[in-house]
């Protein structure tokens, strides 16, 4: 068997197993209803629990959004008189500066 069909058939087993696992059927039955061979899913089964590697799983195709972040400003620095400085002031933080200003004041 190629690397190629192995990798499918480990696949098709995969799915399988799964599928019998949310089933609640037993292994017998599971494959009685699919007519699949049960000595067969029986090995996959085994096979499956054993490996350490995680199961191969089908790739997505396409293209996943993505949203980049803006960049960070710096935003404005006050120096006050006694040398206290106040940094980051911004569009989005301005009421809070002028607040603090007041306080200050």
């Amino acid at each position: 068997m190629t690397t190629s069909n192995s990798n499918d058939s480990s696949l098709y087993w995969q799915q399988h197993v799964a599928a019998w696992q949310d089933s609640g059927l037993t292994q017998r039955a599971y494959c009685a209803q699919r007519w699949l061979s049960y000595p067969s899913f029986g090995y996959w089964a085994r096979k499956l629990r054993r490996t350490d590697k995680p199961m191969v799983q089908p790739r997505a195709k396409g293209f996943v959004p993505v949203t980049l972040a803006a960049p960070v400003v710096s935003g404005l620095s006050l120096v006050l008189p006694d040398g206290l400085e106040i940094r980051g002031i911004g569009p989005d933080n301005v009421s809070m500066a002028r607040q603090l200003l007041g306080c200050l004041a």
